[in-house]
């Protein structure tokens, strides 16, 4: 019987391979570039005086820049993760994979580092219009960027965990991956949001911890603000505003991972495969 390394290797290459031969990988940098390449371009039609005016410093730029950094990390995730095992679950090829002396654990970890791989080389896309663009309205890269790049890791980590539970709990590949977006995209925000309302820091919520991305290079950063709306005789409201501190975010995200992985694993080892 082929060992576990040689397993592990091959899931990862074919992985990769099904990656390029599905066109995703090169679907998803073609998104990653427009994305972040229609953000700078907006940034250099509005012009140096009018950008460095909005953000005094080059880390509150790049904070801004990397706003949307996790919504593109999650459609990254789900599109990576979101079918990797229910491919197998559903029958036919998946059928003859399972039914060969392959251990489970094997393919699941070969197939989420590939996964992995290719989506941190995604992201590092972004990463670099974004250090193109602070170096040329500041003149300098802060050395915060790189706790920014940290912190976006491990909430690739943990959306490539969520993307691959969904996929080891759906048979159709197509569901998982729509669950995994419905989920990351709109669940998780929904939840902070809650916090927002009610004065709960929402330290269960994924959407949260994510924000460590940009609040570790924030100069102003603020754990908790309140603000009023309304008074004199009429309706007030109070909101809550939430940050995580840079500690406080990874350990969820790290939390995340560890949690949905594990389930991920748990289900798609004792699954059945309906051939």
């Amino acid at each position: 019987m082929i060992g576990d390394r040689a397993q592990f290797q091959t899931a990862f290459r074919y992985q990769l391979r099904s990656y390029l031969r599905t066109w995703r990988f090169l679907g998803l940098l073609i998104f990653v570039a427009v994305v972040s390449g229609a953000i700078l371009a907006v940034q250099l039609h509005r012009g140096v005086d009018l950008v460095t005016a909005n953000y005094p410093t080059a880390s509150d730029y790049l904070s801004g820049y990397l706003s949307v950094l996790a919504d593109a990390v999650i459609v990254i995730g789900a599109f990576l993760g979101g079918d990797a095992l229910a491919i197998d679950l559903s029958g036919g090829a998946g059928y003859l994979m399972l039914s060969q002396p392959v251990r489970r654990r094997t393919l699941l970890a070969g197939r989420y580092v590939a996964a992995v791989v290719a989506g941190f080389a995604l992201g590092m896309v972004y990463y670099l219009f974004a250090a193109l663009a602070v170096q040329y309205f500041y003149g300098t890269i802060p050395v915060a960027i790189l706790g920014s790049i940290g912190e976006a890791f491990l909430f690739l980590l943990a959306v490539l965990a969520v993307a691959f539970f969904f996929s080891s709990f759906f048979r159709n590949p197509t569901v998982s991956i729509v669950a995994a977006i419905l989920i990351l995209l709109l669940g998780f925000p929904i939840l902070t949001a809650v916090g927002t309302l009610t004065g709960t820091e929402p330290w269960f919520s994924l959407d949260y911890g994510s924000q460590s991305i940009t609040s570790i290079l924030a100069t102003n950063f603020t754990h908790e603000s309140t603000t009023h709306v309304g008074g004199r005789g009429g309706l007030s409201l109070t909101l809550y505003a939430y940050a995580p501190y840079p500690w406080e975010g990874a350990l969820i995200m790290a939390v995340y991972f560890a949690v949905f992985f594990s389930l991920s694993f748990v289900i798609y080892r004792f699954k059945e495969v309906r051939g």
